[in-house]
């Protein structure tokens, strides 16, 4: 079976094909118009060395130093920071805050060789604006704490923390429409494919009763084969005079 054959049999079956089509775009029109709008707002925390400067004290007399700014300077601080945001304990205290649970908290890409201050992004999207501004604001709070508690962690004296810098506070939330014409072009194609099928199947199946049916009444109405009239003797009957005598009678004529 070909397209052609395909065709003929959807144009055939249009009773079945034309509903089903119309079934799988109104399914798609369906799911196209309860696509909703959300909102994304975002918020820029920078972490910042600690301005204290440490002179020589005397020799034989130790330095305060924060150790992760010597092992790999603000920018570590911030990788930890950023992946600490999402721990279970932390998203528990967003959460009880008032915020959502889904927030995003990233480094931001540093591109060229010029040292730039470590920036972690939190991003937030959601269907109400509220909820974004709410969540943006309890993760920007938990950023402080978060920091704090690495660098308690790891020993480093008070004065040598580096502290979080807001550089961009949770920006007005901005509406926008997620992508709903793939979705909808999907669901229309898969239901235009099972009409095709259900509908080829429909025809295959009644076209091959149509016939059965056919070959039956052809069957049926099949003549019985007629042989020679049978001679009266042949039934064990005697022929009469009369039917004897126009025998003879026929025979003298055709002499």
């Amino acid at each position: 079976m070909d397209m052609f054959d395909v065709a003929r049999s959807c144009v055939r079956r249009w009773y079945v094909f034309l509903p089903l089509v119309l079934i799988a775009g109104w399914f798609s029109y369906d799911t196209y118009s309860k696509v909703k709008p959300v909102y994304y707002s975002y918020a820029v925390i920078g972490v910042a060395p600690p301005s204290v400067r440490v002179d020589d004290v005397g020799p034989g007399i130790p330095l305060p130093r924060n150790g992760l700014l010597d092992i790999g300077g603000a920018t570590l601080i911030a990788n930890m920071a950023s992946v600490a945001l999402h721990d279970p304990a932390v998203v528990d205290r967003v959460v009880a805050a008032g915020g959502q649970a889904d927030y995003v908290a990233k480094m931001f890409p540093v591109t060229g060789n010029m040292p730039q201050l470590p920036i972690i992004m939190i991003e937030e999207t959601h269907q109400n604006p509220a909820a974004v501004t709410t969540t943006l604001e309890a993760v920007t709070a938990q950023a402080g704490v978060t920091l704090r508690t690495l660098q308690q962690n790891a020993k480093v004296p008070e004065d040598q923390m580096v502290q979080p810098l807001i550089v961009t506070p949770p920006a007005a939330p901005s509406v926008g429409m997620p992508s709903r014409t793939k979705s909808t072009v999907a669901i229309f194609g898969a239901g235009v494919a099972l009409s095709v099928v259900l509908t080829v199947i429909l025809d295959v199946l009644l076209t091959r009763r149509k016939a059965r049916v056919l070959r039956r009444r052809v069957a049926s109405s099949e003549p019985v084969a007629e042989g020679p009239p049978a001679h009266p003797e042949q039934n064990g009957v005697e022929p009469s005079a009369a039917t004897t005598a126009g025998v003879t009678e026929g025979v003298a004529g055709t002499k």
